[in-house]
C-alpha cells in the first residue's frame, strides 16, 4: 500500500476514538474530494491553535481573536449566567451536551478527563487546582453550588468522589451530584435532552 497513504491512515488513528477501518475511510473520503476542498480543510487546520483556544477561566473553547478584553469563553463573558453555580465536566463535549438543553444558566469547569489509573491519569493530570482557585475566588462573598457532572461510569465515579473529599469542607461551597436519569456506565455527550433535564432537576 502507499506509504504517504498509510501515513495518514496512522495520523488519523492517533485521535480519540479512531479505529483503523475509520481512518481508512476518511483518508478514502479525502481522496474524493476535490482538491480545492483539501486546501481549504489544511488550511483551517494548519491556522486552528491560532484562531481557535481554550478559556483561561474555565477550559472551553474559545476565540483568541474575540474582542472581550480577555481569554474568556462566551459563557464565562456573559454577565447573565449565575456565578453561585459551577458545574464540573469531564470535556468540552459534555459541556456543550448541557448547554443544547438551556436548562441551566450556571458556569461550567472542564477538568479535561477524569482520574482513571489505568490510562496514568492522575488527579495531578486534570485541572483540580484551576478549580480549587476559581472555587476560592468565588466563594470569598457568595455561597457556590459544585455541581460534579462526571460520567456515570468507573472514572467518572472516582473523579467525583474526590472531589467531594477535596472540597466537602471547603466554606462557602457546597456540592451536588447529576441526580437520577443517567445510567451507570453512560457518556453524557450521548444523553438526549430529556435524560439531561432529569438530571439536573434531581442532583443530590
Amino acid at each position: 500500500m502507499n506509504q504517504k497513504f498509510k501515513q495518514l491512515v496512522k495520523l488519523f488513528q492517533s485521535l480519540p476514538g479512531v479505529g483503523p477501518r475509520q481512518a481508512t475511510r476518511f483518508v478514502i473520503a479525502l481522496l474524493e474530494r476535490p482538491e480545492e476542498n483539501l486546501g481549504e480543510l489544511g488550511e483551517s487546520i494548519s491556522n486552528l491553535k491560532r484562531d481557535v483556544g481554550f478559556c483561561g477561566e474555565c477550559f472551553n473553547i474559545s476565540d483568541p481573536s474575540a474582542q472581550t478584553g480577555n481569554s474568556h469563553c462566551h459563557i464565562c463573558y456573559d454577565t447573565k449566567r449565575d456565578k453561585g453555580e459551577i458545574m464540573v465536566v469531564e470535556k468540552v463535549t459534555d459541556l456543550e451536551s448541557i448547554e443544547k438543553t438551556g436548562l441551566y444558566k450556571g458556569l461550567y469547569h472542564v477538568l479535561g478527563g477524569a482520574i482513571n489509573p489505568l490510562d496514568k491519569i492522575t488527579p495531578a493530570s486534570l485541572r483540580m487546582k484551576e478549580l480549587e482557585n476559581r472555587l476560592d475566588k468565588l466563594s470569598i462573598n457568595s455561597k457556590v453550588e459544585l455541581i460534579i457532572a462526571t460520567n456515570p461510569n468507573a472514572p467518572g465515579e472516582t473523579t467525583a468522589l474526590y472531589l467531594r473529599d477535596l472540597f466537602t469542607n471547603k466554606k462557602g461551597v457546597s456540592i451536588t451530584r447529576l441526580g437520577r436519569g443517567l445510567a451507570s456506565g453512560s457518556n453524557l455527550e450521548y444523553a438526549d435532552e430529556i435524560t439531561l433535564k432529569n438530571a439536573l432537576d434531581y442532583r443530590k
